[in-house]
C-alpha cells in the first residue's frame, strides 16, 4: 500500500510538472516567434524585395547563418531563377551577414528615414517591387496592367485587396504571389487605392 501511495504521489507530481510545462510552452513559443520585419539597415529594403518574391521574411529572421551560408542561400536563389541583378548580390549578402549572422553580434538597427511616400514604404516593406514594376512586368504583371484589368469594376478594391491579403496563383499565370496577411486594413486600402490609379 505504501509503495503504491508513494508512486501515486510521484505520478501526481510528474503530471503537475508536465501540465505546467505544457502551459508554459505556448508562452515560450510566442516569445521566440521570428520577427515579421527585417532589421532596418543598409540593404534591408532590397533584401526584402528580392527574397520576399518567394519567401516570407521569417525565412530570414527565424535563424542566423554564417556569411558563407548566406552566400550559398543567395547562390541557390539565383540558380532557381530569382530576378536578382548581379550588382545587388553583395548588398544582400552584406545585409544578411551583418544583421543575421550567428558568428558576429549585429550592430544597432539604423534609424528608418523620416518622411517619404507612405505607399512607396509599403511597397518596399512588403517586397511588392520585387515582382511588379509600375510599367513593366517583372515576375508578376505591372501595376498598370493590374489597374487596366480592374478598370470599370466596381468591386475592384475588394477583389484586389483579398488577392493581396491571401496571395495565390492563377489570375496572371502559375507563379504564386505570397500572402500579405500582416497588412492592416488601412495599409491594404492605401496600396489598393494606389495600384488602381496607375494608368
Amino acid at each position: 500500500m505504501k509503495r503504491s501511495g508513494k508512486n501515486g504521489v510521484i505520478g501526481a507530481a510528474l503530471l503537475c510538472l508536465t501540465a505546467a510545462g505544457l502551459a508554459l510552452a505556448p508562452l515560450a513559443a510566442q516569445e521566440n516567434e521570428p520577427s515579421r520585419t527585417l532589421t532596418p539597415g543598409k540593404g534591408a529594403d532590397l533584401t526584402s524585395a528580392r527574397c520576399g518574391i518567394c519567401h516570407d521574411v521569417t525565412h530570414i529572421t527565424r535563424g542566423k547563418l554564417s556569411r558563407g551560408e548566406w552566400q550559398d542561400n543567395v547562390r541557390n536563389m539565383l540558380e532557381r531563377g530569382a530576378p536578382i541583378d548581379p550588382a545587388e548580390v553583395p548588398v544582400i549578402i552584406d545585409y544578411l551577414a551583418t544583421y543575421y549572422n550567428r558568428d558576429a553580434e549585429a550592430p544597432p538597427p539604423e534609424a528608418a528615414p523620416a518622411g517619404g511616400d507612405p505607399v512607396q514604404r509599403l511597397l518596399a516593406a512588403n517586397a511588392c517591387t520585387g515582382c511588379h514594376g509600375v510599367a513593366q512586368k517583372i515576375v508578376g504583371p505591372s501595376f498598370r496592367e493590374i489597374a487596366a484589368r480592374y478598370a470599370g469594376d466596381k468591386t475592384a478594391s475588394t477583389k484586389l485587396g483579398a488577392k493581396i491579403k491571401s496571395g495565390g496563383a492563377g489570375n496572371w499565370g502559375t507563379i504564386p504571389m505570397p500572402a500579405h496577411a500582416s497588412l492592416s486594413d488601412a495599409e491594404l486600402a492605401q496600396l489598393v487605392g494606389w495600384i488602381l490609379t496607375q494608368k
